[in-house]
């Protein structure tokens, strides 16, 4: 299982890429949604980071999600 994370910031991310975690950078919810969906689906992650911003974007999604 692998962890993958969900930023609104590239240097957050390329802070976590520097210890093995992979992930993208969104910056709406229409990215966001098509991102979670991605992520998923994808059976190999097994842990979703989510940064605090990109909750404050979707705050439904994220209460799904848990």
């Amino acid at each position: 299982m692998t962890v993958y994370l969900i930023s609104d910031n590239i240097d957050t991310l390329t802070g976590m890429r520097l210890a093995g975690v992979l992930g993208t950078v969104v910056h709406d919810r229409e990215a966001l949604e098509q991102c979670l969906e991605k992520v998923r689906n994808d059976r190999n992650v097994g842990i979703i980071l989510i940064t605090e911003k990109v909750s404050h974007m979707a705050p439904d999604l994220i209460r799904e999600l848990k």
